[in-house]
């Protein structure tokens, strides 16, 4: 990589996410707010802010264009409006796991019958709007479904990670499928056919963002007792390495899709600048911390300085930028 294709890079992911901050303040607005004037108390700040500032920004803004990149094609007016409502509705989604506890068959019963369903809280009243939107102009309605049953059950299998006694592969193994199958979930909503091993390119590509998800939100993990790769290693190199070695199995598999070779890289140049390098980054500041405490990982001394992350601090970005340079694509 050069220092060329990292200014085009940081550039495209810039204009990607100013349009789609725009987008959602004009397709989502009058939702938004109408959600906040009748709040019944289930709704706060945070969850408004993964709509507008998360879920539902990255989701077009990033992934969608990245996939977009690979076919050869922008997003649709459709398909951008159907990724909106799918990120929308993702934060609200897990709150029901994580936030609410709602009974599995409850939340199975929404997915399954949204037009039978009115909703109990403003939460679930706002998740369905977005559900039953994303349902009407997704390209593959039926498909979506599918892989939102199966983002259901592998929500279900990461309830295991709140309690202690995983080992590092079963901790794996739920990180990667449940980001898969969200990619996937994402994927449907897209109007050009899967090409012959894009399903399980794409798995690993979400495992890859899940992965990068848990190395960035460690301090909210380790307070709420989580156990990911992270809150549970003693040291960071063996989980760069895993990183690492995730990262190269994407790519790898990316490659041999059949688009377009310059599409591909395209691709993988977006993924390697907007989460790849960014992640590295902040492992070298995770692994830093070892040296405060006898050359172990003890997230449970470190404070939020020491595992919060800034990406917009220079010296970070400058770091990203150098990670990224060390690319091969």
């Amino acid at each position: 990589m050069t220092i060329v294709h990292a200014v085009q890079n940081i550039a495209a992911l810039k204009n990607s996410v100013k349009k789609q901050h725009e987008y959602i303040a004009s397709e989502l607005n009058d939702v938004l707010e109408s959600a906040r004037q009748t709040n019944d108390g289930s709704l706060d700040e945070s969850d408004f802010k993964k709509i507008t500032h998360y879920y539902g920004l990255a989701v077009p803004a990033i992934l969608g264009n990245s996939l977009g990149v690979l076919r050869g094609f922008g997003m649709t007016k459709k398909e951008r409006l159907t990724l909106t409502y799918q990120g929308a509705m993702t934060g609200l989604f897990d709150d029901f796991f994580d936030k609410y506890n709602l009974h599995f068959d409850d939340i199975k019963s929404f997915l399954d019958n949204p037009d039978k369903k009115k909703g109990s809280s403003s939460a679930e009243k706002l998740f369905l709007t977005f559900y039953k939107n994303a349902l009407e102009y997704a390209a593959k309605p039926v498909v979506m479904v599918n892989y939102l049953r199966k983002v259901y059950e592998a929500q279900i299998e990461s309830k295991k990670q709140a309690a202690p006694g995983l080992t590092q592969d079963e901790i794996l193994d739920i990180t990667l499928k449940k980001g898969g199958l969200s990619v996937l979930f994402y994927r449907a909503s897209m109007i050009h056919p899967f090409e012959e091993g894009e399903e399980e390119a794409l798995m690993q590509m979400g495992g890859l963002m899940q992965f990068g998800n848990d190395i960035f939100d460690i301090y909210k993990d380790r307070n709420n007792h989580i156990q990911t790769l992270l809150t549970t290693t003693k040291h960071i190199a063996p989980i760069r390495k895993l990183f690492t070695a995730q990262q190269e199995k994407c790519f790898s598999l990316i490659k041999q899709l059949d688009y377009e070779l310059k599409n591909k890289k395209k691709c993988l140049q977006l993924i390697a600048m907007s989460l790849c390098a960014r992640c590295y980054v902040c492992l070298d500041q995770l692994e830093n911390n070892e040296t405060t405490s006898q050359n172990l990982f003890a997230p449970e001394q470190y404070d939020r300085e020491q595992l919060v992350c800034d990406m917009d601090k220079t010296r970070n970005k400058i770091k990203t930028i150098k990670y990224f340079l060390k690319q091969r694509i």
